[in-house]
């Protein structure tokens, strides 16, 4: 009896993960100064409650005796295959139909079911009011609101379980004419989907689907609930609500039919398990546990994405005063690539690399000096902030949907891979991080009169703009106090990385020795040998010019040399 046993396991993880989820909201959340909340938490609770009703049914099913189960006096009695994959739809057509224990248990599963589309409705209805007025009724009203939902929907439900029940003592069992009363909650479901769907429609055509924050529009974190609960309840419900609709109305017994029921019966059963997920659980640690059984591809994309997730919102911040951590960033190979490109390929190209870049500013608290061609000049308050921008921009660059004509253009756009796992996509950037002291001479802080832009003059931000120019596509490099803070303070950055020291190199117009580290994240470690293979070409060019030319050819640049290599 395959789909009872997937059926009590389904239900049985279905009742822990939504009493967990029921827990953690009762455990985090004041409950009654919300009424969002409040109907969270007992949409979950009839979950729980439901899915251990039918998780009670499957294991009385597995104890009974095969054939103590089927009927023969009906016409046509059920098989025991047959009943196995009806589930509950079996019991008005087995011996156990008139068994007051087991009438008792169906139908208190049946009248929290319908608790459960019940609840989703004003769910639904509360979350669009929170995204279109972006505000609540204060906790006064909201406590009325609390109460009036929990007087209708109980009413409701108290409601059905006495007509149900008196259908059930009436026939002096769970017969068919009980039964066919989920037809109505299977109604009641649906006409929750299609509000959820009108709702998104509603929203997005108000123009609720993304939220302006600090200058920004970001996706609606109710909107995406909104939506991620509809697709939950389109894949996991719909398919056994609609075979269950044919069944009690047709009567009709095709052996395809009853095994779409059976299929559709234990997917039903996971929709506790994957709305406690989406809803509440850690996704990104789920997509991080994950990454060993999934695509490889993905793994950067999951990982940036986790990094964003866990990432609190930061205020909008103006140009650092003090203790500035310079980046500069500049693509490879930009002038040949210009030179190669079909028309508009490039600009398509770098419209895309510039709104990367400025686009995960405001979360870094990082500020735009200036540009210069496809060079971009940063300054961020912190060394934490720094390395979390260009950790995070060199996995969103690898994951952009970059131009296909681009691909191949030159080898700094070739698409590769280490072994399985995508390293390099599109446009490579490098990227240089240097912080400044009082030790390296004074910084000039100066604002331009007419357009208001902060600009840096000093040998600290010199070293930043060298330190851009000499790495690789791909490349992060940083100097000796950054590495030395994040070796410190690795528990501090959010995606994991690897920082290995390079060497020494001189600063020819500053008369500098600068001691040069290489921090990569560590789901692109795969770069690491293809730009070690590159270094050892290029050491007979290590001395560099000024030209762009000379600079995609070789290695290193502006003077900048290594004076020792550890690689």
């Amino acid at each position: 009896m395959i789909y009872s046993e997937l059926g009590a396991i389904t239900c049985g993880l279905s009742v822990i993960a939504t009493a967990t989820i029921a827990l953690k909201l009762r455990r985090n959340w004041v409950l009654h100064i919300s009424t969002v909340r409040w109907l969270f938490f007992m949409f979950f609770v009839y979950f729980m409650a439901w899915a251990l009703a039918r998780f009670v049914f499957f294991v009385w099913v597995l104890a009974t005796p095969r054939d103590s189960i089927s009927d023969p006096s009906i016409h046509k009695p059920f098989s025991v295959e047959e009943i196995d994959r009806l589930g509950i739809h079996a019991i008005p057509f087995s011996l156990y139909a008139h068994n007051p224990w087991i009438a008792v248990c169906v139908i208190i599963g049946d009248v929290l079911l319908l608790g459960i589309a019940l609840w989703l409705i004003p769910l639904t209805y509360e979350l669009s009011c929170i995204a279109i007025k972006s505000m609540d009724r204060g906790p006064e009203k909201e406590g009325e609101r609390i109460r009036f939902y929990n007087y209708l929907i109980h009413g409701l439900i108290l409601a059905f379980a006495v007509i149900e029940a008196s259908f059930a003592i009436w026939d002096g069992g769970y017969t068919m004419a009980p039964h066919s009363w989920l037809l109505l909650i299977y109604g009641v479901q649906v006409c929750g989907l299609l509000y959820m769907l009108g709702s998104l429609i509603h929203l997005k055509i108000k123009g609720r689907k993304y939220e302006a924050m600090h200058g920004t529009f970001l996706p609606s974190p109710v909107y995406q609930r909104l939506q991620r609960t509809m697709v939950v309840y389109a894949l996991f419900a719909t398919p056994f609500q609609i075979s269950s609709v044919v069944l009690c109305t047709t009567h009709n017994r095709a052996p395809a039919l009853l095994h779409f029921i059976g299929t559709g019966m234990v997917i039903y059963n996971c929709t506790g398990i994957v709305l406690s997920i989406v809803t509440g659980c850690s996704q990104s640690c789920i997509l991080q546990t994950c990454t060993s059984c999934m695509p490889e591809d993905l793994e950067a994309q999951f990982m940036q994405r986790r990094f964003l997730d866990n990432e609190p919102e930061k205020e909008p911040t103006g140009p650092p005063s003090k203790d500035q951590v310079f980046v500069h960033t500049d693509i490879e190979s930009s002038s040949a690539l210009w030179a190669k490109a079909p028309p508009g390929v490039m600009d398509a190209a770098t419209d895309l690399h510039d709104l990367i870049l400025r686009s995960s500013l405001l979360r870094h608290r990082g500020y735009e000096i200036t540009t210069c061609g496809d060079s971009f000049q940063l300054a961020f308050h912190s060394i934490e902030d720094a390395v979390a921008y260009c950790l995070d921009v060199q996995l969103q660059l690898l994951v952009a949907p970059w131009p296909r004509e681009l691909r191949g253009l030159v080898a700094a756009t070739t698409k590769q891979r280490s072994g399985h796992r995508l390293i390099f996509n599109g446009l490579r950037v490098r990227m240089g991080i240097h912080d400044s002291v009082e030790s390296e001479g004074h910084l000039v802080c100066s604002r331009h009169a007419i357009t208001g832009k902060m600009s840096y003059t000093g040998a600290s931000e010199i070293i930043a703009s060298e330190l851009g120019e000499i790495g690789f596509g791909g490349q992060i490099l940083v100097t000796q106090r950054v590495a030395q803070w994040l070796e410190e303070n690795a528990s501090s950055v959010k995606i994991e990385f690897s920082i290995e020291y390079l060497g020494s190199i001189t600063i020819s117009n500053l008369g500098l020795d600068v001691e040069v580290h290489e921090l990569t994240p560590a789901v692109l470690a795969g770069r690491k040998k293809i730009w070690r293979t590159r270094h050892n070409s290029a050491l007979s060019t290590i001395t560099l010019r000024h030209s762009e030319a000379q600079r995609e050819q070789s290695c290193y640049r502006h003077g900048a040399s290594f004076d020792q290599t550890v690689l």
